[in-house]
């Protein structure tokens, strides 16, 4: 899949990535808000093995910005009951935010999943600390279903997740 947007492209993501995703994804801002899987320090090796685990895969993809990968969404399809749910996850380098860049990616990205696969419902879970991500989802259209206390361990902390849902 390729989008081509006024303001970004998303694309699968490739080996000749690693240098821009190193150097991006680097950031102390971006990993306090994802999950432990996203290192920091975030290295190049890091960016060879995450390329490498996605690329392949039909759901992950970079966002491109003046030929460049700058950030990733991606949808996850759930198993067994849930086999027509799919989480979104996404992150982008802090030198875009506030440009109204991801809100788009997420709008794009849903109306995607909603045409081209059998998902009925897409969710995602951020951070309670993580005002941002919030105003994001409800701009693309998502609604703020409830919060679930203390569901996560972060940095040795406790972190509460607020659950967003958009439904076809």
């Amino acid at each position: 899949m390729k989008i081509i947007t006024d303001n970004f492209i998303l694309r699968p993501w490739c080996e000749e990535d690693a240098e821009s995703l190193a150097k991006r994804a680097n950031n102390i801002e971006i990993w306090r808000n994802l999950r432990d899987g996203f290192p920091h320090p975030y290295t190049l090796e890091d960016a060879k093995r995450f390329i490498g685990s996605v690329g392949s895969l039909p759901s992950v993809f970079a966002i491109e910005i003046d030929g460049e990968a700058v950030g990733s969404i991606g949808y996850f399809p759930q198993t067994a009951t849930e086999r027509h749910c799919a989480e979104v996850g996404y992150w982008l380098a802090e030198e875009y935010w506030g440009r109204g860049i991801m809100n788009a990616a997420v709008r794009v990205l849903s109306e995607y999943v909603f045409k081209n696969t059998e998902i009925l419902r897409l969710f995602a879970t951020p951070y309670g600390h993580n005002a941002a991500s919030m105003r994001v989802l409800e701009k693309a259209g998502y609604t703020k279903v409830g919060l679930m206390r203390k569901a996560e361990m972060k940095n040795g902390i406790p972190v509460d997740k607020w659950y967003f849902e958009l439904v076809k």
